[in-house]
């Protein structure tokens, strides 16, 4: 039996439609997270070719503060864990995989206000 993963939300990021962020509340130390194995399968291409999560950051219990990021994990290595992470390209048909099993994704919603001014999308290119 994989850990409980809740679905918090999905949230479409002003101005670029092919990315959203995905916020998680994961039943797990943030140590024992693999951040990289959030996925989506994408039928007749190579794994290595996903989409994985990108640009991570961790949450405080209420989810407006930042603890946490891809450089440096919670200074309380304690469960749950509140993860919150950008992916492009996500089918709201197909679920979400994880190194907990699958996780179906609702749609998305706007932005909510706590993670505006705390999350921040910058493009790669």
């Amino acid at each position: 039996m994989g850990k409980k993963i809740n679905v918090i939300g999905i949230y479409q990021i002003p101005n670029n439609a092919d990315v959203h962020l995905i916020e998680l509340e994961i039943d797990e130390k943030p140590s024992l997270i693999r951040v990289g194995e959030f996925t989506q399968a994408v039928p007749n291409s190579p794994r290595e070719d996903w989409q994985t999560a990108y640009d991570e950051c961790y949450l405080n219990s209420i989810g407006d503060k930042i603890i946490g990021d891809y450089f440096r994990l919670p200074e309380k290595d304690e469960a749950p864990t509140k993860l919150a992470f950008f992916l492009y390209f996500i089918n709201f048909k197909s679920p979400l995989l994880s190194q907990f099993g699958e996780v179906e994704l609702p749609f998305a919603t706007e932005l909510p206000e706590r993670l505006k001014n705390i999350i921040v999308f910058e493009d790669a290119d």
